[in-house]
């Protein structure tokens, strides 16, 4: 699940810095999680998704996409209006 944080926080394009402000955490702790030397708790998990709209199933197995379809027409992310994330 490193790895995908890691590629989430890029794909984002934030810092380490930027992304553990919007989580709460010091960007140490994201540095230390992007490196496998600190676990991960549901409740960080749950506020990726919930900050970032990233699919949790994603998030957790690698299994889908990163993130859930986006209806353009409606600009929301399921049941998530965070496109504000994306440059187009």
């Amino acid at each position: 699940m490193n790895e995908r944080i890691k590629k989430l926080r890029k794909q984002l394009h934030l810092t380490q810095d930027e992304f553990g402000n919007k989580l709460g955490v010091a960007n140490s702790s994201i540095s230390n999680i992007e490196k496998n030397r600190y676990g991960i708790t549901d409740q960080m998990i749950k506020l990726m998704v919930k900050e970032f709209g990233v699919n949790e199933n994603w998030l957790r197995t690698g299994e889908g996409e990163m993130f859930p379809e986006f209806d353009r027409a409606n600009a929301t992310f399921g049941r998530s209006s965070c496109f504000h994330h994306f440059r187009f």
